[in-house]
């Protein structure tokens, strides 16, 4: 007798009882599902995948804290400013943040209050159109170490409950690329929703009529024309998740840093099969339908999308860029030049150049897309990482 992951068992329930359920359902059970979904589990070593860039190199974290430094700076240098990381992880980022602040900006890190945000498991409603973070409100968090200087407040996910009253950068790395998407394909001219069902034991995909007229609206609202057969994916989080930032955010900056595309880019021939992709203990692939609750699944980002989204919902778009240009820009090969003067010995030169390279290689870290936006912050000094000094 084959014994599945509970999760998957999760899902089988509800496709007995429904009949079917859209993918957004199914990835946002296979993820996140108390049951043991993939973020559920990571703490397990299931969640262990490919790394990212702040697991590539601390000289990441160390260039974002001068991104934050000149945004407390463009703000008037309030007395505290808040960075709130969404969707943490094991907190590197964080900590190469707030290190790299106490030895290079210190009076930066005298106003810096750090909240790195992560899931609670079983919080997230698994029918749920949404997703977001949320926790108690800034006023209600700790201040900063007795020192005066930056701790890392580390706060689970409550809810759907936003954070008020920040004052500084809300932080997103590698975030939105997991949040669960509705699939489509274009059948007979028309735009349909890719389900999943039961065929027998094993998952099958089936197509019919969206869940939501929001998918159509949204690729409608592209000025796509996409040929027959085309397949891809909509994020309808992305409307609800601004109108949280845009919430949270009193006056400062959202910084979003993932891999994706405009969508002119993201829905043309190249991905005519869509951008969907699983990674399970560093093995590539396209099924979703395998290893459920053992595998990541992501998919790009809509730069485009999530761009008008703030802007309906009041936010600024301040840059838009790759990560190998906002590295650059923030003074990246500085970095890299200092490898020489360290005293490090010729191997460990050499690991550290290559962990650096990645983070702006376009076939790496360097082709991700950094997009600023803006709330309550006036025209005047533009972002360092975008070109502007």
């Amino acid at each position: 007798m084959t014994v599945r992951p509970a999760v998957e068992g999760e899902i089988r329930q509800q496709i007995l009882q429904h009949g079917r359920i859209t993918f957004a359902q199914f990835m946002q059970a296979c993820l996140y599902s108390p049951a043991g979904g993939f973020y559920t589990a990571r703490g397990e070593g299931i969640g262990d995948h490919f790394g990212t860039s702040s697991t590539g190199h601390p000289v990441f974290g160390a260039l974002i804290a001068r991104q934050l430094e000149q945004m407390w700076r463009i703000l008037g240098a309030p007395a505290v400013f808040h960075v709130v990381e969404a969707g943490s992880g094991d907190g590197l980022l964080a900590e190469s943040i707030v290190n790299t602040c106490q030895r290079v900006f210190p009076e930066f890190a005298r106003a810096l209050r750090y909240v790195a945000t992560d899931y609670a498991p079983g919080l997230i409603p698994s029918h749920s159109a949404s997703f977001g973070w949320v926790a108690d409100t800034i006023d209600g968090l700790p201040p900063g170490g007795t020192d005066g200087g930056p701790q890392i407040q580390r706060v689970k996910t409550e809810g759907l409950r936003p954070f008020h009253g920040v004052v500084g950068c809300i932080l997103c790395n590698e975030l939105m690329d997991n949040f669960p998407v509705h699939r489509f394909a274009i059948q007979d001219g028309k735009v349909k929703e890719i389900f999943v069902t039961l065929e027998g034991e094993d998952f099958e995909e089936v197509l019919d009529e969206p869940s939501s007229p929001l998918i159509e609206e949204r690729l409608s609202g592209l000025g796509l024309s996409l040929p027959e057969g085309y397949r891809g994916e909509v994020n309808l989080a992305l409307e609800d998740w601004t109108g949280q930032l845009a919430t949270a955010l009193e006056r400062g900056f959202v910084l979003t840093i993932d891999y994706g595309q405009p969508a002119a880019e993201l829905y043309s021939a190249t991905n005519d099969r869509g951008t969907l992709v699983c990674y399970s203990r560093h093995a590539v692939s396209d099924d979703a339908f395998q290893d459920v609750g053992r595998q990541d699944i992501t998919c790009q980002v809509d730069f485009t999308a999530l761009t008008r989204c703030g802007e309906r919902q009041g936010l600024t778009t301040e840059g838009f860029t790759t990560q190998r240009e906002f590295l650059n820009n923030l003074g990246f090969l500085s970095y890299l030049a200092d490898l020489d003067g360290q005293g490090l010995s010729a191997a460990r030169r050499e690991f550290n150049r290559t962990a650096m390279a990645a983070l702006v290689d376009p076939e790496e870290y360097g082709g991700f897309r950094v997009l600023a936006q803006s709330r309550g912050v006036g025209p005047g000094e533009g972002l360092a990482g975008f070109g502007c000094r």
